[in-house]
């Protein structure tokens, strides 16, 4: 059987999807989760629910503009816009440190078990993001658990002004997949404690982009032919790794997880998942 993670990111992808994986239609079983019939909303009232709570006039800042990851008020959004994994963590929180009114984080993310890469971390505090950074950084411990996680580390600055409005912030990390609505828990919480009664006041200087959500990802489906009798799919991407379940021969429907070197990491809605070789899968011919 494949992760849990795996699975809830078939669904949430199949839900979102102008396609299916199936060709039957299914009915809905489940009552629609908080972050779907609220991206259904209207701008104008969802405008409504993203807004923060009103915080106090923050004291006058001076010095050098100092840059952070995190944004404020209006710029963050409430975490539960992601449909959250409860399928166990895709990475970590490693380090921290708290110094001249910024929190420093970095870790890693990705799912060692079939090697799907992360594509950003969102950093929350008070059940709010604020801060969306990439996963980009050479990992060499976490290749070694998985060769198709190259490049799982990723790091963050947060301005600890930015962590309210709740009393006693905790800073958490989820990871999000290359598509989808699935927000992936990292282990690890950072509490910058009495750091937040000292935090002096900085110029700070935040990233105009903006931040990491749900709303425009896609899942992407792909209709092959798969000849002989089948393909083996295999944990990671090369001819060596153990094989850990098999793609029938005939007319498939795929969800393309990833991309690499040749290899693509495909799922099908029944949970079976695993990296076929990418000349093994053949796009259907049409007749003029």
């Amino acid at each position: 059987m494949p992760p849990l993670r795996i699975l809830l990111l078939l669904l949430v992808a199949v839900a979102a999807g102008a396609l299916i994986l199936m060709d039957e239609p299914m009915a809905p079983t489940a009552e629609p989760s908080p972050a779907a019939s609220t991206i259904e909303q209207s701008r104008a009232g969802l405008d409504l629910v993203l807004a923060p709570p009103q915080q106090p006039a923050p004291a006058v800042a001076s010095g050098p503009l100092v840059a952070v990851d995190s944004r404020a008020g209006d710029n963050t959004y409430p975490i539960w816009l992601w449909t959250i994994s409860n399928g166990g963590a895709v990475g970590a929180i490693d380090k921290s440190h708290v110094e001249g009114g910024v929190v420093t984080l970095s870790g890693w993310a990705g799912d060692i078990n079939l090697g799907l890469r992360m594509s950003d971390v969102l950093l929350v505090a008070c059940d709010r993001v604020v801060a969306s950074v990439p996963v980009s950084g050479t990992r060499a411990d976490i290749a070694r658990k998985h060769p198709n996680l190259p490049a799982a580390g990723w790091s963050a600055r947060l301005a600890l002004a930015d962590l309210a409005p709740c009393d006693h912030p905790v800073v958490s990390a989820y990871a999000t997949a290359l598509f989808g609505s699935a927000a992936f828990p990292l282990s690890g919480e950072v509490e910058p404690g009495d750091a937040l009664l000292s935090a002096e006041a900085l110029r700070l200087d935040r990233p105009t982009a903006e931040l990491r959500t749900p709303r425009t990802a896609q899942a992407p489906i792909r209709e092959v032919e798969v000849g002989g009798q089948g393909i083996a799919l295999r944990r990671c991407g090369k001819r060596e790794c153990a094989v850990v379940a098999r793609l029938p021969a005939g007319h498939q429907r795929l969800l393309i997880l990833d991309d690499q070197a040749g290899w693509i990491l495909v799922a099908q809605s029944s949970g079976t998942a695993g990296w076929a070789p990418a000349s093994a899968l053949k796009v259907p011919t049409t007749d003029n």
